[in-house]
């Protein structure tokens, strides 16, 4: 071809073809479950696009694969030269991090993560003898591809179905870091927050990406979710719907001891709290003296909480969050009974599941200890 390595040249027929879009995802936590991707979970890939070139020795080649011609959440590379050795270099456009760089192989083979904007230039270079090379777009198998976001929601989303709620939470944070106005990411994280029952926060949240621009299915969940968090809402008293959304930003960023000052102001202040707003109170000042590590001191505030509930959804996360100060405590029978009094309560997806596998993990340990 007689090309070296900074020229830009079409890449051979067909290697950039436009790809099939995917199917709308089935987003819900709570109300959104994130589906799961095969090629996530254990790399089933099939090919997309497949095409051989020949290079001379030492002749470079060089192609770009964006977004626009590979709207998936993750694809894989294959560069393989039968039984001719090449060089493969591949670097994000966006920032220049090199991707992969391995030197003097038959075979290469890159799982790319991908979303709105990316994009990835591709070198590969021949070594001293002329050699014919298949360079092959892989991914997901066409009945199973989902719809794809943001770089940072497709992550979030990978992580959620591989049960990494925490990561997949902060990946949702950092998409909105990077794009203030990236409303999928909205939605994702307000399902994150009403699992935690931080009704306040999830709300809000949903506002902003229902003023936004949303994909049409996205729209629907949202408007969906706004109307649950409408019932789960509690009609607390302003002040105390104030002091709720402050403790729970707080405690969402690990100020655990300034949401303690909120709750304990308007717990002990001259205001008349029925019983519903100074048990939604107590649950977040458990929280809040959970994040401190004032283990006995949560577990009271928790067990007031429970005292003065009168909504069946609420009590299940209260024990929810008492299973998992016992769990941390150590005290594996307290932690049994108050995951499964959860379960029986009903609680939200996100919580459930995590409820379910930590019932697991004390039967192990029961197990072990004998």
């Amino acid at each position: 071809m007689g090309t070296t390595a900074t020229d830009m040249i079409k890449p051979p027929s067909g290697i950039l073809c436009k790809f099939q879009t995917g199917v709308v995802l089935g987003l819900v936590v709570g109300l959104l479950l994130a589906s799961t991707m095969a090629q996530a979970q254990g790399g089933v890939y099939e090919t997309w696009s497949s095409d051989s070139f020949t290079l001379a020795p030492r002749e470079s080649f060089q192609l770009k694969v964006s977004y626009d011609q590979i709207q998936v959440r993750n694809w894989k590379l294959v560069v393989d030269g039968g039984d001719q050795n090449c060089d493969v270099h591949v670097r994000r456009s966006r920032d220049g991090s090199l991707l992969y760089q391995q030197n003097d192989q038959r075979h290469h083979e890159l799982v790319v993560p991908w979303g709105y904007g990316e994009e990835v230039s591709i070198v590969i270079t021949n070594r001293n003898t002329k050699g014919a090379f298949v360079v092959s777009l892989l991914g997901p198998p066409r009945d199973q591809v989902h719809a794809s976001y943001s770089y940072h929601v497709n992550r979030a989303l990978d992580k959620f179905s591989a049960g990494q709620r925490l990561a997949a939470e902060a990946e949702c944070r950092k998409a909105l870091v990077e794009n203030p106005d990236d409303g999928v990411a909205k939605v994702l994280l307000a399902g994150f927050l009403r699992d935690r029952h931080y009704f306040d926060r999830a709300t809000g949240l949903v506002d902003e990406a229902l003023a936004g621009e949303l994909p049409d299915s996205m729209r629907e969940i949202a408007e969906s979710m706004s109307r649950e968090l409408l019932k789960l809402r509690a009609p607390l008293p302003l002040p105390v719907r104030l002091g709720v959304e402050e403790a729970e930003g707080l405690l969402i960023a690990g100020e655990g001891a300034k949401a303690l000052t909120v709750t304990e102001k308007l717990l002990d202040g001259e205001l008349e709290l029925d019983s519903g707003s100074r048990s939604r109170l107590l649950m977040l000042q458990g929280q809040a003296l959970d994040q401190l590590g004032r283990n006995f001191e949560s577990l009271d505030a928790f067990t007031n909480a429970l005292q003065l509930n009168r909504n069946k959804a609420n009590e299940g996360v209260i024990y929810f969050h008492m299973g998992r100060l016992f769990l941390k405590m150590d005290n594996l029978p307290q932690a049994e009974g108050a995951y499964t009094m959860a379960l029986e309560n009903g609680l939200p997806s996100g919580l459930d599941v995590q409820a379910r596998e930590a019932l697991q993990l004390i039967t192990n340990q029961t197990r072990d200890n004998r």
